[in-house]
């Protein structure tokens, strides 16, 4: 698997990072074009893996939360290295805007 790594600022603690990440998952699901399942799991205390199921292929987002960014690498499978920068750009955009959203 090919990876890049990403970087999003916040001025956040980890656990209201964490709580808005997973609060946007289902939208990030309903956003994957042609469908797609998206699974998180908290790993430790400042860790979260995402799994995001698209076109028959699994994409892996591993990333640390720290009070200052949410940082990582997202692991792209051979069949979609062409479009590796734009789907690490597209889970860039999309931590960002969970980040931005309050927890209802």
């Amino acid at each position: 698997m090919a990876g890049v790594n990403f970087h999003v600022p916040h001025d956040l603690d980890v656990e209201e990072a964490a709580a808005r990440l997973l609060a946007g998952l289902p939208k990030l699901e309903r956003s994957i074009p042609g469908g797609g399942q998206v699974a998180a799991e908290r790993v430790g205390a400042d860790g979260m893996h995402l799994t995001i199921g698209v076109m028959g292929q699994k994409i892996v987002v591993r990333s640390v939360l720290t009070e200052e960014a949410v940082s990582g690498t997202v692991e792209v499978p051979m069949m979609l290295s062409m479009m590796r920068m734009q789907i690490a750009e597209e889970v860039e955009r999309s931590v960002g805007r969970m980040l931005a959203k309050p927890v209802a």
